[in-house]
């Protein structure tokens, strides 16, 4: 649906012939383009952020439990819990 009166007003305006009407529709456009741009890096970035996270995590938890001196088998079956 919002597909559908996005074109609808562009259209319109076009069809208008305002250059000025043009232009601030043109902006609008660009300016929702470099907003998703953003919030879309943003979420990449805090993703690829929380996989490193929960790498080192996962990491230290290892490191701890070698220095416990703790099993190889018991270290698999708690790194699987």
């Amino acid at each position: 649906m919002d597909t559908a009166i996005e074109t609808a007003n562009e259209r319109m305006v076009y069809v208008t012939g305002d250059k000025e009407a043009i232009r601030a529709y043109e902006r609008r456009l660009m300016g929702l383009s470099d907003y998703n741009s953003s919030i879309n890096y943003a979420r990449e970035k805090g993703h690829a952020e929380g996989i490193t996270e929960g790498r080192n995590e996962e990491r230290l938890r290892l490191l701890e439990m070698l220095d416990l001196g703790l099993p190889v088998e018991e270290i698999k079956r708690r790194l699987q819990e």
